[in-house]
């Protein structure tokens, strides 16, 4: 038996001999796709993924919830403001952009599945005395007649009124962590000597104050020791004197140094020590608590609400993986139900001569028919399908994708993607071929052009353009590059490699990929550092406008396009992965040094 095997059917033995403590709430509905790459739709899917794979889901302690009837809504929010929620372009305000009529439905009828959710934990958490987590929640900033900040309703708020309705449970703490404000909840309870809401943010949205509150703002640019500190010295001596007989804690990860728009710096582990700390705060006293997961924007952003549902169910710390590996390995699944026959294969077997190989030994240029000499356009749009591609762009407005082969160039084949079938709004454009000659020995995939776009999207504070963008992205590109892997696994290619012509894509293809070169990859490593206080936008255009220094020339940097390869196949891991390429890499950081040009503004310069 294999040894991760081995570990997983010990973990499920191990959890079914303890008294179970852990409860999981989680629906399929909690899924909703919005505008950008703020919100990640799959966080509680990807959550539940580790934890089964890793053998930490038993079946009797997950649990689906309903969504929340309106009655309990009516508990919290008033009349005027719930019927107001159905009118067309009523989420604006919440949401910062307009939605199209079934997406605003579509996220409605998700929060209110969410707000089912934390009642629910809550029963199981009163019930068994120990954590339930809610894989969703956490909307702390919506009010009895108002809506902000993505959150419809409060569901804490709906919580705490239905177990009052129903049991009188009383005194509760609602204890937020979240990077923000928790506004909401605080004024929906401010004349309430029965509810404690606690908030430790980055700053206020309001300067209320209730009967039984805490708000504590601690500015921008925190990291692990000042929130930890501040935690640790407000949190016990309230739980002793308010003695709550039921926690609602936000476990926002928005708090994240990497979250897509927090403004904090807290690493992993900052981030753990903080989840189980209050655990621990709540075990030793016997306080039933519910676990919501609340703030956290990028596609990493579940990795820490993970990290910490893992280490509560198990007892010791189990880092997840990596988001691309999540979407890679279920990619994989989807594609292993995938016959090469439907595909385009014309038999279960590859021929032992393509048209590509007839036409290069005479000399001549094949008109293909197949995309990449194997896909036919059915077996495309079929992948794409079943991988979820096409469904994500449906569920982004653009109901009718259209896709187009254009197979007429024997350089390059080229995939376009349209919203619809009149072909006036271009979603998706790759332009491939297959490469022999980057890596003497090793047959890759060469992505020339990849454009993800939406064109009815808007750019904004948070989310600027970025040079050479006509407009804002898909938020897809991990599923493309996991989909251009599954190309490369059908066909025995050994990788991808893409030259990136922009400093901003060089950085996000550091996430997966590495320079071929390792001397320019530990120039780039070196250069992100020196650029790290500023946007990536902003990052982008210094480079690119030469408002970097090397300090070995005194010569603004010269930004050239790097070629950068993602391994596919094992024989080319093991190639990448030689000693020889770290050192290399390892001393050119060293030797690298980078400052921002005179006149660049302060605070913005570095070490590096």
């Amino acid at each position: 038996m294999p040894l991760r095997t081995l570990g997983r059917t010990l973990r499920r033995l191990w959890l079914a001999l303890r008294r179970p403590r852990v409860d999981i709430v989680a629906s399929p509905d909690y899924v909703v796709h919005l505008p950008g790459r703020l919100h990640d739709p799959f966080r509680a899917g990807r959550i539940l993924a580790t934890l089964r794979e890793e053998g930490l889901l038993e079946l009797r302690h997950l649990h689906t919830p309903p969504a929340t009837s309106l009655w309990r809504l009516r508990l919290v929010h008033t009349d005027d403001f719930l019927e107001a929620l159905e009118r067309p372009g009523a989420l604006l305000r919440a949401v910062g952009a307009r939605l199209p009529d079934r997406a605003e439905q579509r996220l409605l009828e998700a929060q209110r599945t969410m707000v089912g959710g934390t009642l629910l934990a809550a029963r199981l958490a009163l019930g068994s005395g120990g954590l339930a987590f809610n894989l969703g929640g956490g909307l702390h900033h919506a009010q009895r007649d108002r809506a902000a900040g993505f959150c419809l309703y409060n569901d804490v708020a709906v919580a705490i009124a239905t177990l009052r309705h129903e049991r009188n449970v009383a005194p509760i703490l609602v204890l937020d962590l979240d990077l923000h404000d928790g506004d909401g909840t605080r004024a929906i309870f401010a004349e309430d000597p029965s509810v404690h809401t606690f908030s430790i943010h980055n700053r206020a949205w309001d300067d209320r104050h209730g009967i039984e509150s805490t708000s504590i703002a601690l500015g921008t640019g925190v990291g692990d020791e000042e929130l930890l500190e501040t935690l640790k010295l407000e949190l016990p001596p309230l739980l002793d004197l308010f003695r709550p007989r039921l926690v609602f804690y936000l476990a926002g990860s928005d708090v994240a140094f990497d979250d897509e728009l927090g403004d904090w710096r807290m690493t992993a582990d900052g981030i753990l020590r903080r989840d189980l700390f209050v655990a621990r705060q709540l075990a030793r006293r016997r306080i039933p608590g519910v676990v919501l997961l609340a703030g956290g924007y990028g596609d990493s952003a579940w990795r820490y609400s993970a990290r910490f549902a893992a280490t509560a169910l198990l007892g010791r710390r189990l880092d997840p993986p990596s988001t691309s590996a999540m979407v890679m390995s279920h990619f994989r699944g989807i594609a292993e139900q995938l016959s090469p026959e439907a595909l385009g294969a014309p038999s279960g077997e590859e021929p032992l001569l393509t048209a590509d190989d007839l036409a290069g030994a005479l000399g001549l240029s094949a008109a293909e028919s197949r995309f990449l000499g194997f896909y036919t356009p059915a077996g495309v749009e079929l992948a794409l399908e079943r991988l979820g591609y096409l469904e994500r762009l449906r569920a982004l407005g653009f109901d009718r994708p259209t896709l187009d082969l254009d197979l007429g160039n024997p350089a390059w084949h080229t995939l376009r993607i349209y919203g619809a079938g009149d072909r006036k709004e271009l979603l998706v454009e790759l332009r491939v071929r297959r490469d022999r000659s980057t890596i003497a020995g090793f047959e890759l995939l060469r992505v020339e052009w990849l454009l993800l776009q939406n064109p009815r999207a808007r750019f904004n504070r948070v989310r600027p353009a970025l040079p050479g963008q006509q407009h804002p992205g898909l938020g897809m590109l991990r599923e493309t590059i996991a989909a251009l892997v599954l190309v490369c696994d059908r066909l025995k290619l050994d990788g991808i490699v893409v030259v990136t012509s922009r400093y901003h894509t060089a950085t996000v293809a550091m996430r997966d990929m590495r320079a071929l070169d390792p001397n320019v990859a530990g120039r780039l490593r070196a250069l992100r550092e020196a650029l790290a206080d500023l946007s990536v936008a902003e990052a982008s255009r210094r480079v690119e406008g030469g408002g970097v220094v090397d300090e070995a020339t005194g010569e603004p940097l010269p930004w050239r396009p790097i070629a950068m390869v993602l391994p596919v196949s094992k024989r080319l891991r093991e190639r990448l992965a030689t000693g020889d390429y770290a050192e290399a890499a390892e001393r050119s950081y060293r030797a690298a040094r980078y400052r921002l040009a005179e006149g660049s503004s302060a605070g913005a310069s570095s070490t590096r």
